[in-house]
């Protein structure tokens, strides 16, 4: 059984979201924002990996673990924003695996 103490050790600082003049609002390909969404939910899924290893051995749960501590700092009309570009790279992707030939 894994030590929840020892998987603490593993836990990479939380990233920070980019400030307002790290973006240039020009559409790249891999913007600031993207970047910063993907750290959040690598961070989001070891960090809940960890909490899940103290709830199953009935230990405390660090405060930097609980729910509310793993939420990301971004605005919620930002975050929503995000969350719509993504959905939409998704879409393309995955209509461009389905039609190869159309690029």
């Amino acid at each position: 059984q894994l030590d929840p103490e020892e998987m603490m050790r593993t836990l990479p600082p939380k990233p920070e979201p980019p400030s307002n003049d790290d973006c240039c609002l020009s559409g790249c390909e891999f913007c600031v924002w993207d970047l910063y969404d993907e750290d959040m939910r690598e961070y989001q899924k070891h960090a809940s990996a960890i909490r899940d290893a103290f709830e199953a051995q009935d230990r405390p749960v660090p405060a930097c673990l609980r729910p509310e501590s793993l939420r990301d700092a971004v605005d919620p009309t930002m975050r929503a924003f995000l969350d719509m570009e993504r959905e939409m790279a998704i879409k393309i992707q995955q209509a461009a695996d389905e039609n190869p030939d159309d690029t």
